[in-house]
């Protein structure tokens, strides 16, 4: 019997080769999308699963509350990490890491610059499952001091062929390290990438080591036994960090002070309730992780958003296939009734239309894996991923396919085998059954859905592409453009001074200052701000930075009020504030007021001498937060070079003789601003152009179906034409009879899908702080496209037959 059906559905594949090209191109299509984004959110959530015993893996984070809202911290105290080993019975094993900062590695002649390098007490090798291919057991590898493992790959760039186990590096031209292993170089799929580990107490000659409670800077990751509670855990490690934070401040010199403090006593008392620690699984960063007051991840609403297309993608493709095939019942009429007459029962028959249906989707199947095997590098490129072709056989990407398959033929089928099979045979055979009259209705009803995820696409893409450039538009605060800045490492910071002197010397310099941070990024923050009239109760939270003389002329950044640092004023060295225009609306005052009141914040008892206007210092889907500058160029990390606009090359020339000049030890290294600026929107670009791809295709495939059906529709109405034209009809009078149905279709799909997109964009951009707004121009222009595009889909087949000769039609049949 299923052999039987299989070679019908084979001879109706045949002999209808236009519908069937139509059917299997456009499942095909919607599968090759449906598959790419299978891939795409396997890859997503399969990031750090790799580890062993991953469930059980997690960092330590927590929250602080604060007037301002909640902030939300990803970084420890150094101390913790032991005391939660030491002290709490679920915690099996801990582990503390963090990055020493860019490094200067040297080995012979070779000399590189290596920011991927990171401190990490000795376990972190035996918690996390980094493969070890030579030297030393993972238990003793970075077990002494002047360790280190590297990757393969570092191995590589500086070691080539040879055995790099045994061999000492220099590190910063100061201290000699001796690489003790070789470890395999981490996947594409994991949050934590260590090109190099040394050990955490390096910390210590680096100057970067606090015993502190209070200190936060380092991360901190636990093992958990198995059967260990979650939220028991997390109330356990905010009763331990509070239990040692009042034990090192009643053993600190201010503690008598506190103490004879009523309101000082009460208000120490109080800070127990603004710190709440929580436990984030390892295999949750990459999609669920956050930092700071902005608490949405992207990373999970993408997967959601992309999930969401591929179930467009792959419905308008089954409609598709219904459509044609309800459209085409007539046709078939005489089959089924003919079929029934001769025994056959309507499940056997609607088992004959599901293979049918299974066929179909078999070979659409197979056409769209070979077109994500042939597609799958440009899809790399587009996406920023590296998803080898091996992937396609894993178990779990078959097991999508088999499903994907699955869910595709019963979608698609189950529609017209029941019409079909639903005939009888005594008014089909008497030829009572109207042309393409079953389920004329549903067959509209599935056009308007299909045009209508169609359109909620367009929407989308057009909202995503607004957004993007918004966001590249968007002034600043500050000017971008010509803007370049050079990092410090090692004892290059102690000549900034020097450099700065010889940059200034070039007529291609405009302008030079010095930053703690990159200059156009400040994520260093903390409580403890003091003024004059403060109500004790407030406690807030201030990104903190330092500069140079001559920043807000550097950065181009424009005065609210008061001065900018200055040399005529030796009084501001160390002790002079700028600050933007949300610090003056947390101190209750004016900019105007605010300029000239005392000021104390970071261990700095100072003035505010200048509020800046307020400016991006972070990505914009955060929201501008209060920042505090202090004037102390021995704390400079970077030099901001601003060069003379239309001399860029021989700008940078310049820049990087004054380096070498004065930094001969250290190589020549530094970045434009706007390509940091750029950076930071990639990941948005990438789902703008992905999603882009989709929706044309969406587009493409319900076109296809469109003109599917307006082809049979035509067929259908062939007489009809005919007497219309032999009566006078024109040419033009015909194509709009023939095309005002199928926009009268569209025009209803834009009314189902403009709310509906409106609804799902607005959430996604509640990810921005700062979001464009959902002009009416981007749901009309997304109607009008698909209108039109419709529009032209089924004008050719309406064109063809208003010019047919009306004599042939009228004899048609």
């Amino acid at each position: 019997m299923f052999g039987n059906f299989f070679k019908i559905a084979l001879r109706t594949v045949w002999k209808h080769k236009g519908y069937s090209l139509i059917n299997i191109g456009g499942l095909a299509a919607g599968l090759a999308c449906a598959l790419f984004i299978l891939l795409w959110v396997q890859d997503e959530l399969s990031y750090d699963r790799f580890h062993a015993g991953a469930e059980n893996l997690y960092r330590v984070e927590h929250d602080y509350q604060s007037p301002q809202g909640t902030f939300h911290l990803t970084v420890t105290s150094l101390p913790l990490g032991p005391a939660l080993k030491a002290e709490i019975p679920e915690v099996q094993d801990a582990v503390r890491t963090t990055s020493p900062g860019t490094l200067l590695i040297r080995y012979g002649e070779k000399a590189f610059f290596e920011s991927g390098v990171r401190a990490a007490d000795p376990s972190f090798l035996t918690m996390f499952t980094f493969p070890l291919l030579a030297g030393e057991p993972k238990e003793t590898a970075l077990a002494r001091p002047h360790t280190l493992v590297m990757t393969d790959e570092m191995a590589g760039k500086y070691f080539g062929s040879g055995d790099p186990v045994g061999k000492v590096v220099t590190v910063n031209n100061k201290y000699a390290f001796t690489v003790t292993a070789v470890m395999k170089a981490a996947p594409p799929n994991s949050t934590l990438r260590p090109d190099m580990l040394v050990p955490l107490e390096f910390l210590r000659e680096l100057g970067g080591w606090s015993d502190s409670w209070q200190v936060n800077g380092r991360q901190t990751w636990v093992r958990l036994h198995a059967k260990a509670s979650v939220p028991a855990v997390n109330g356990k490690i905010t009763r331990l960090v509070w239990d040692k934070t009042r034990q090192q401040t009643m053993a600190g010199p201010d503690w008598e002070a506190i103490e004879r403090d009523p309101e000082a006593l009460r208000r120490f008392n109080d800070e127990k309730n603004t710190q709440h620690f929580v436990l984030t699984p390892l295999v949750d960063l990459k999609l669920r992780s956050y930092y700071g007051f902005n608490r949405s991840n992207q990373g999970i609403q993408n997967v959601r958003l992309f999930s969401a297309v591929a179930l467009f993608v792959l419905f308008i493709a089954c409609i598709n296939f219904m459509n044609l095939a309800t459209a085409r019942s007539a046709n078939r009429a005489r089959e089924v009734g003919l079929r029934k007459v001769v025994g056959a029962t309507r499940r056997t028959i609607a088992a004959q239309f599901y293979g049918e249906s299974i066929l179909t989707t078999v070979l659409a199947v197979l056409l769209a894996a070979g077109l994500v095997l042939a597609l799958l590098p440009a899809f790399n490129a587009v996406a920023a991923k590296r998803i080898e072709p091996g992937t396609l056989l894993g178990w779990k990407f078959l097991a999508g396919i088999l499903a994907v398959t699955g869910i595709t033929s019963l979608v698609s089928g189950s529609y017209p085998a029941m019409l079909l099979s639903s005939f009888q045979p005594v008014k089909v055979l008497k030829g009572r059954m109207a042309a393409g009259g079953g389920g004329a209705l549903f067959r509209k009803a599935l056009v308007v859905v299909q045009f209508s995820l169609s359109i909620i696409l367009l929407i989308g893409m057009g909202t995503v592409r607004q957004q993007i450039d918004f966001l590249r538009s968007k002034t600043l605060g500050y000017d971008k453009e010509n803007l370049l800045y050079l990092p410090l490492r090692g004892d290059a910071a102690k000549s900034y001074e020097s450099l700065k002197a010889e940059l200034i010397r070039s007529p291609r310099v405009a302008a030079v200052t010095g930053t703690g941070e990159p200059p156009a990024f400040v994520f260093d923050n903390s409580s403890g701000a003091e003024w004059d009239g403060k109500d004790p109760e407030l406690e807030v939270l201030l990104s903190n930075g330092v500069s140079d003389f001559d920043f807000v002329e550097t950065m181009k950044i424009d005065m609210v009020a008061g001065r900018p640092f200055s040399k005529a004023y030796p009084g501001d060295m160390g002790r002079a504030f700028l600050v933007n225009e949300e610090v003056p609306k947390l101190m209750g005052l004016g900019p105007a007021e605010a300029v000239g009141r005392r000021f104390s914040f970071m261990g700095v008892d100072g003035t505010i001498v200048g509020v800046m206007k307020n400016y991006h210092f972070q990505s914009l889907r955060n929201a501008i937060e209060p920042l505090a500058v202090v004037l102390d160029p021995k704390a400079v990390r970077f030099a901001v070079v601003r060069l003379r606009a239309g001399e860029i090359p021989a700008g940078l020339d310049a820049v990087r003789s004054a380096w070498q000049a004065v930094n001969p030890l250290y190589p020549f290294e530094y970045k434009f601003i706007d390509e940091d600026f750029e950076q930071l929107y990639r990941a948005d670009e990438r789902l703008g152009v992905v999603l882009n791809l989709f929706a044309a295709i969406a587009v493409l495939i319900a076109c296809l179906g469109l003109f599917g059906l307006a082809s049979f529709t035509a067929e259908q109405r062939t007489r009809e034409i005919g007497v219309r034209k032999v009566l006078g009809a024109s040419v033009g009078g015909v194509v709009v009879l023939f095309s005002k149905e199928f926009a009268k279709w569209v025009a209803i799909a834009n009314l189902i899908a403009w709310p509906v997109g409106y609804l799902v964009m607005r959430s996604w951009l509640q990810g921005f702080a700062f979001r464009v707004p959902q002009p009416w121009w981007v749901f009309a222009r997304a109607g009008a496209g698909a209108l039109a595009i419709a529009m032209a889909t089924i004008s050719f087949q309406a064109v063809r037959s208003a010019v047919a000769d009306p004599i042939k039609a009228i004899r048609y049949e």
